[in-house]
């Protein structure tokens, strides 16, 4: 059978489990054969580091200070690419959705075009720049569109090709209620027969959770418990859904937003949002009594979520067949908003959302999480890109008393001159002259080289990140003669790491740690002194 055009919006010998169980312990229960990989040599072919490094945020529309304060405040790197799946079929699958639990995160994935075809990645973030892709699994004639949590087990909102389940009827759209073993993927799941072409979204909360669906569609509620529909409403065009503590927010490409009571799923309040575009799918994100929902052609609106006015309108810079908001995800302060073929936006909230800018990642933004302290960016059959927000540590309190950095996106001390930051900084260059000392107490970024010249010191306390990976013309952090790079924290270096005769890093402590991803070049009379953790052992 043919899919509904709800899915077509996001454009060594390997140890696997072959699955092909049902639960007995439940009637009108299909065969799902489930392939999952644990092999780590297999699963490491797929994480790619090609784009990983610092990544600048521009902001074409901001001027003078506010230009600088925009590109300087928010320090990014991104810290790996994961390259989607290929099913047994020898088809790459493309990422359609997100959700973390823990130091987890989950990454569903669909099939573009007709056919149905899904998998479900777990990648393991405990490492802050070293994700593990720690488990995958292939489940056939079926799309995974949406992901949530409900107690220890994970909730799989999907379409399954009805040729290949006599349950179906002619209604594709199920929900998988998954156990997990220590938060890895299983063959054990109860599945859920909906009503409608696709299951959109699945939210939850600790007795129930919930599911949309498109189309002629509807709000279906299930027991956590019993892992039964208890509960249904009739809402058609169905894409997305949230929850706050007593309500349910759903929002529907033709109708609007609607809010129901999370007990008795009673209508409470509904308004109407931008109409959409058939089988678009989009994504909601709530911060107090704010609403965000993304609008397709016409941006991100945010609304009061109590009276269903609206408050803001983010529009399309420029207008094009791609150039369109399919989700938005809020976290710590902002919003992150995936703009397609535009890209991903960052604004800082306050009483309204202020651009900080677009993140300079390559390739589209067809879905966006932020959760804890990364970026999860699904970028088609482009694959899913980690991107690490760099906060400043709360262990320097001495540090308190420095001024947040404000002078631009060149950063040069003259000879002997002496500075002070704390915070967060992202800058393009460093350039510390002679004489000069540079003290950062927090977590600096640098896109491109970071130089300290004839007995120049840079006092870094913290987190630094430098460079790009593995460029044509490498990235560089360069410690001349007679120079000084005291470490108190984790230093990573994407590039190369120049050590001229005569320099000098000093260890303060021994939880310190440096990480090379470029090579390491030494003249004489180097010092390494302290006692530290060589991640790549490229230092000694």
């Amino acid at each position: 059978m043919k899919k509904n055009v709800y899915l077509l919006s996001f454009l060594a010998m390997s140890l696997f489990i072959a699955c092909d169980k049902s639960d007995d312990s439940n009637d009108n229960q299909s065969t799902n054969s489930i392939t999952i990989t644990t092999d780590q040599a297999t699963l490491n072919q797929r994480l790619d580091l090609t784009n990983s490094g610092v990544v600048a945020i521009e902001n074409i529309n901001a001027t003078g200070k506010m230009a600088a304060a925009a590109s300087t405040t928010f320090p990014l790197v991104q810290i790996a690419e994961v390259k989607p799946p290929v099913d047994a079929n020898g088809r790459t699958l493309q990422a359609s959705h997100v959700t973390v639990n823990g130091n987890y995160a989950y990454v569903s994935y669909i099939m573009r075009g007709d056919a149905y075809s899904g998998a479900i990645d777990v990648i393991d973030v405990s490492d802050p720049y070293k994700p593990k892709l720690v488990t995958s699994a292939l489940i056939p004639n079926t799309d995974i569109t949406s992901l949530t949590f409900s107690g220890s087990n994970l909730i799989i909102g999907a379409a399954k090709d009805v040729d290949k389940d006599p349950l179906l009827t002619n209604n594709p759209a199920i929900a998988f209620n998954m156990e997990l073993s220590s938060g890895l993927l299983t063959d054990k799941l109860k599945t859920n027969y909906l009503e409608s072409r696709v299951t959109t979204d699945v939210a939850s909360n600790t007795a129930n959770y919930f599911a949309v669906t498109g189309d002629n569609g509807s709000l279906f509620k299930l027991s956590s418990s019993t892992k039964a529909v208890t509960g249904k409403v009739a809402v058609a065009d169905l894409r997305s859904i949230a929850l706050t503590s007593d309500k349910i927010v759903t929002l529907s490409g033709t109708k609007g937003v609607n809010i129901y009571n999370q007990t008795t799923l009673a209508l409470q309040k509904s308004f109407s949002t931008s109409t959409d575009v058939s089988g678009a799918k989009r994504t909601m994100d709530i911060d107090g009594t704010k609403l965000f929902v993304s609008e397709g052609k016409n941006g991100l609106g945010v609304y009061d979520i109590n009276s269903g006015s609206k408050l803001q309108t983010l529009g399309i810079p420029t207008a094009a067949e791609d150039n369109v908001t399919n989700a938005v995800s809020f976290n710590d302060g902002y919003a992150f908003v995936a703009n397609g073929a535009l890209g991903l936006n960052v604004y800082q909230s306050a009483n309204q959302l202020n651009l900080l800018g677009s993140v300079g990642i390559a390739g589209s933004s067809n879905y966006v999480k932020s959760s804890g302290n990364y970026i999860y960016v699904a970028s088609g059959t482009g694959g899913l890109k980690i991107i690490k927000m760099e906060k400043p540590s709360t262990a320097f309190e001495s540090c308190a008393a420095y001024g947040l950095y404000n002078q631009g996106r060149d950063l040069i001390l003259n000879s002997n001159e002496i500075k002070s930051y704390q915070g967060a900084t992202a800058i393009n260059s460093a350039i510390v002259n002679s004489g000069a000392v540079l003290t950062h107490c927090g977590s600096i970024a640098v896109l491109s080289n970071l130089t300290l010249n004839s007995g120049g010191t840079f006092n870094m306390r913290g987190s630094i990140s430098q460079g790009k990976y593995q460029q044509t013309n490498p990235t560089e952090l360069i410690i001349n003669d007679k120079a000084v790079m005291n470490v108190e924290g984790s230093v990573v270096i994407w590039g190369d790491l120049r050590l001229n005769s005569g320099a000098t890093i000093n260890f303060v402590n021994s939880t310190s740690s440096i990480t090379i991803y470029g090579k390491v070049t030494k003249g004489t009379n180097v010092k390494i002194t302290g006692s530290y953790v060589d991640t790549e052992n490229k230092l000694k």
